[in-house]
């Protein structure tokens, strides 16, 4: 079966909806260094690329059973453990915060872990540097060649290197106590399917998020039926048969 890793605090209602999917799920513990807020984000403790996952060696003394089901069930994934120590505050939490499509690596290279950028220069992506901390949570990929995202400065990133791009309207997306959070962390894509944390069409950019994923191949499927909300996306792994 195949494994979506989520925040600890996802409802049940959205477990439930992945694993009517076909996913087991596996719930990331909270990570005691990092603000309440995102302190189980998926995208603020993992940095994936291909088979790659990176994450604070801190963390797995705290979810070392995580990282065993990991290697147990998908062996061929490799866990690098790292010596970066997360905090509670910006830029102390992005360490593992990276978007890696079209060849390149999006990152705020003054704050993610060097341990990422030798992994991105050993793999021959490019790096290219960004203000915004949060590239993966700021962004929905779309394979390599599109993507979507509130943000100016990622759009503009991402289409200097020809990468296509829908721009939403900013908020609507919920993570207490922000004002609001990201469409990147609202969402996890596996194979052709989009599964949204919440009823995307509740957003006011919803025909532009659904004109986006259906011209580049992607059915949006919605797994509850209120806001969205930033859970710092999903990390989906590919059991091996």
């Amino acid at each position: 079966m195949n494994i979506a890793i989520i925040d600890s605090r996802a409802t049940d209602a959205y477990e439930r909806a992945l694993r009517l999917q076909g996913f087991d799920i596996l719930r990331l513990p909270r990570c005691s260094s990092l603000g309440e807020a995102v302190s189980s984000h998926p995208d603020t403790l993992l940095f994936r690329c291909g088979d790659d996952i990176v994450t604070s060696a801190d963390y797995c003394d705290e979810a070392a059973y995580i990282f065993s089901d990991i290697r147990e069930r998908v062996p061929r994934v490799r866990i690098h453990f790292t010596p970066d120590s997360l905090g509670k505050t910006y830029p102390e939490d992005c360490k593992f915060n990276g978007l890696v499509m079209g060849g390149a690596l999006f990152c705020r290279t003054e704050s993610i872990s060097e341990s990422i950028l030798r992994i991105a220069r050993d793999t021959g992506l490019d790096i290219v540097s960004v203000k915004q901390g949060y590239p993966a949570c700021a962004t929905l990929a779309l394979g390599d060649r599109a993507a979507i995202t509130s943000d100016p400065g990622m759009a503009r990133a991402l289409d200097e290197r020809g990468i296509r791009v829908y721009t939403i309207e900013p908020g609507y997306i919920d993570l207490p106590p922000h004002e609001y959070g990201f469409i990147g962390g609202a969402c996890g894509v596996f194979q052709d399917k989009i599964y949204f944390f919440g009823n995307y069409k509740l957003h006011p950019s919803s025909d532009i998020i659904e004109t986006g994923a259906r011209e580049n191949g992607y059915t949006p499927v919605s797994l509850g039926t209120g806001r969205l909300v930033d859970l710092g996306g999903i990390v989906f792994l590919k059991e091996k048969p």
